[in-house]
């Protein structure tokens, strides 16, 4: 049982840890970022994926703080060391989203958008990856998984992301060529799409 307190709190950890990074920089780019225009896919099966999505993460995460025993019956009987290698991977992930974000800077959002004034990130970790967000983020939510070890808690997140992944990375690398051109048909020729070299 105390293990199993150690485990949440790394949990909390996480996940405020989180919370702090992506509220910073979406603070920053709003308070002084221009006006935005969004090309977020509209498919009426993504919005209820993500929202019903979104809604079982949330409640699981409030029960599994709170009314641990009330997600018992989800647990996965994960080793201690594997979930404390989750919490070193939700630590690393954590560290490349701020990063990720903080190279986007005022262009940072987290629906897929134009800014005024918008530019072609090419440094940080878009140097050599041309989506590092939606690697960081699945990285967050896999560690998510191990180290609640329940399903109910893990799954939503990534399911959610693989989502908005799927039906979202061919759009915005579309209108990255509409707007950038041969400038971003370069970039994309020599950068991985989610990881260096692939």
């Amino acid at each position: 049982m105390e293990q199993e307190v150690i485990f949440r709190t790394l949990m909390g950890v996480l996940f405020a840890g989180f919370i702090i990074v992506r509220g910073y920089h979406h603070r920053c780019a709003l308070k002084d970022g221009g006006k935005i225009e969004y090309h977020e896919p509209r498919g009426v099966l993504m919005r209820m994926l993500r929202l019903s999505g979104g809604m079982v993460l949330a409640g699981a995460l409030l029960l599994f703080f709170f009314l641990p025993d009330w997600l018992a019956w989800a647990t996965v009987p994960f080793p201690s060391w594997l979930r404390w290698a989750g919490f070193g991977l939700g630590v690393t992930a954590t560290m490349a989203t701020w990063w990720t974000e903080a190279s986007l800077g005022l262009n940072f959002n987290v629906t897929l958008h134009l800014r005024e004034g918008h530019t072609l990130v090419m440094h940080g970790p878009y140097r050599w990856v041309r989506h590092p967000m939606y690697t960081s983020l699945l990285g967050v939510t896999i560690s998510w998984l191990l180290v609640s070890s329940n399903w109910l808690v893990g799954l939503p997140g990534i399911v959610g992301l693989l989502t908005i992944i799927v039906n979202r990375v061919d759009a915005e690398e579309k209108m990255m060529i509409e707007t950038f051109g041969e400038k971003y048909r370069a970039y994309l020729r020599r950068t991985g799409r989610f990881l260096p070299g692939l």
